[in-house]
């Protein structure tokens, strides 16, 4: 599997930060300057512009207990990842960190959960004034 598909994409992680959560991760997508695109990155470079890379166990921490099971997320097909949104509706993935990811906003956006159950103050990460989602080590 690719390397990459292990972790959410950077328009996912910017949207779970958009949402005001603030975790760690393993991996950081780092913009590279002058171009629109990332690489991902051990860690972030301090002042860079740059997401948490969360993979599958990092958002199983987040999501809250109780909301999570195989019925809502599954694979399908030995290949995609398949998420019983909250309007019942069922969405498809190609990797299982977007399938969860996504899924972590839907409950958030639809009110399900709070952005408050899903911080844990330990693993919060410091956030640049210049750069709302840079990330500062």
């Amino acid at each position: 599997m690719n390397k990459i598909l292990n972790y959410t994409f950077p328009e996912t992680s910017k949207a779970i930060g958009d949402l005001g959560i603030r975790w760690k991760a393993s991996q950081y997508w780092q913009l590279i300057p002058g171009q629109k695109r990332f690489v991902l990155k051990d860690k972030l470079e301090p002042y860079k512009t740059g997401y948490p890379a969360y993979n599958v166990t990092e958002l199983g921490h987040m999501i809250p207990f109780g909301f999570f099971n195989e019925m809502k997320v599954h694979k399908y097909l030995n290949r995609y990842f398949k998420v019983q949104m909250s309007d019942e509706k069922w969405k498809t993935f190609t990797s299982e960190a977007e399938a969860r990811a996504r899924y972590l906003i839907d409950l958030i956006k639809s009110g399900q959960v709070q952005v408050e159950g899903v911080i844990n103050p330990d693993d919060q990460v410091q956030v640049s004034p210049k750069h709302p989602l840079s990330i500062n080590k």
